[in-house]
């Protein structure tokens, strides 16, 4: 995924003015300084050849990584960076785009690794104290060298649900808190007093000052296992986008094509509603149906769709291995070019087994 289109998915950069509430802490808890020892050598570096996130080992033993499935959708390659060690190369056993989760492994074993335990994210309290850690942005530029970075918070509240951008999923299971996060710090872990995972880093509210989110840890730790035995069935294999998401035109800009500007914005003159193909991965289902990037899906299953959690929606509700019908028009843009402009297309996209 380019760094641009990752921006829409990474942590606001916003400046975290004020506080919510007063954080609650233990005298027998760890201190800050504690919890980051313990937990920085199980947080990860992971890194693409279009930008960069966070992750943290939950299983030494087998060398697997949970982050979110933003960071490395997209990524034909990546390594991990534990602490001050090389650059590992990694790779995705299993991904649910729908879930934002995706779980990675060592391409070869590593010795010494370190893992973080989860706790029990039912317990968080409104104003219990938190900390993230991950790899923000930075302007040291050189990021395998980095260090996990600390900030604290508290918990604004347990218990959220969102929808935040067409473009994302929805997000049944937030924890709401005030550790500031930047772009980076996606697929970070969020751990309580005792240094225990109780959320995994996913975005911020660029809408107000101080707000952060985390997938809360007893949503997210129950699915880790079927992506560890390669679930991929929400993975059609492609990077869709809200035709209205403002991130869209700066993506031609990004790629200098002055030719593919122009005619998406004479596209987006059509009034059409659906989700582009940003990219659609080679030898995948969506490829195997003849998508390419650029195609506009307007409908699934005789649905109309133009979110990323309506299409999310239908792939959840279907079995793994079935087929389903697609429609949708030629852009003209990235590839689009099976037809005339806004010419329609039907195809079956035949979804992953496990």
């Amino acid at each position: 995924m380019s760094s641009t289109a990752r921006g829409i998915v990474a942590a606001t950069s916003a400046m975290v003015l004020a506080v919510w509430g007063t954080a609650v802490a233990h005298a027998d808890d760890p201190s800050p300084k504690e919890i980051y020892e313990k937990a920085a050598p199980g947080t990860v570096h992971v890194i693409g050849s279009n930008g960069s996130g966070t992750g943290f080992i939950y299983d030494s033993e087998k060398g697997l990584t949970v982050t979110n499935a933003h960071v490395v959708q997209g990524e034909a390659a990546l390594k991990a960076v534990v602490e001050n060690r090389q650059p590992a190369p990694v790779r995705v056993v299993g991904i649910d785009p729908c879930e934002d989760l995706a779980v990675l492994k060592f391409a070869s074993p590593q010795k010494d690794l370190k893992e973080l335990e989860f706790g029990d994210s039912g317990k968080v309290e409104t104003a219990d104290a938190v900390t993230a850690l991950g790899y923000p942005e930075s302007v040291e530029g050189g990021s395998s060298t980095q260090n996990a970075a600390f900030t604290s918070g508290a918990v604004q509240s347990r218990a959220v649900s969102a929808d935040p951008f067409p473009s994302l999923p929805r997000y049944p299971a937030l924890i709401q808190h005030s550790a500031t996060l930047n772009p980076g710090n996606s697929g970070g872990p969020l751990l309580n007093s005792e240094g225990k995972v109780v959320g995994l880093n996913v975005l911020g509210y660029a809408g107000a000052e101080g707000q952060f989110y985390a997938i809360a840890s007893d949503h997210a730790e129950p699915k880790l296992a079927a992506l560890a035995a390669g679930e991929k069935k929400n993975d059609p294999g492609w990077l869709l986008l809200d035709l209205t998401d403002p991130i869209l035109p700066s993506v031609f800009e990004e790629i200098d094509s002055p030719e593919d500007a122009a005619a998406f914005k004479d596209f987006q003159s059509r009034g059409i509603e659906g989700v582009m193909a940003l990219y659609v991965r080679a030898d995948s289902p969506a490829a195997k149906a003849k998508l390419s990037g650029g195609d506009v899906i307007t409908t699934v299953r005789d649905e109309p769709v133009k979110s990323m959690a309506q299409i999310c929606d239908i792939l959840q509700s279907t079995a793994a291995g079935e087929t389903l019908t697609l429609t949708g028009v030629y852009s003209g843009v990235l590839g689009s070019v099976g037809g005339q402009v806004a010419e329609e297309w039907t195809t079956e996209l035949k979804l992953p087994r496990n």
